[in-house]
């Protein structure tokens, strides 16, 4: 079973790994319309109307790590 990492971050900021609004980031079917992942996002106001809100999908068998101090939900799919 795969672990994912979404990590809260803000433009400028360096995550390796790729925004959930990036075409080339990989696909989980029904990720977001998880409850917890939906209210995590919510309470982050991530979503097209804020776009100092960026959210990246790491992988870990990515290149990158959750960097020290950045909101960060991981999840077992």
């Amino acid at each position: 079973m795969p672990t994912i990492h979404l990590v809260s971050a803000a433009p400028g900021d360096t995550v390796l790994g790729r925004e959930l609004a990036d075409p080339d980031c990989p696909e989980y079917p029904g990720l977001l319309e998880r409850p917890d992942v939906a209210a995590w996002l919510d309470a982050l106001g991530y979503g097209p109307d804020n776009p100092d809100e960026l959210v990246y999908l790491l992988t870990d068998d990515g290149p990158g790590t959750i960097p020290p101090g950045f909101a960060h939900l991981s999840l077992t799919l």
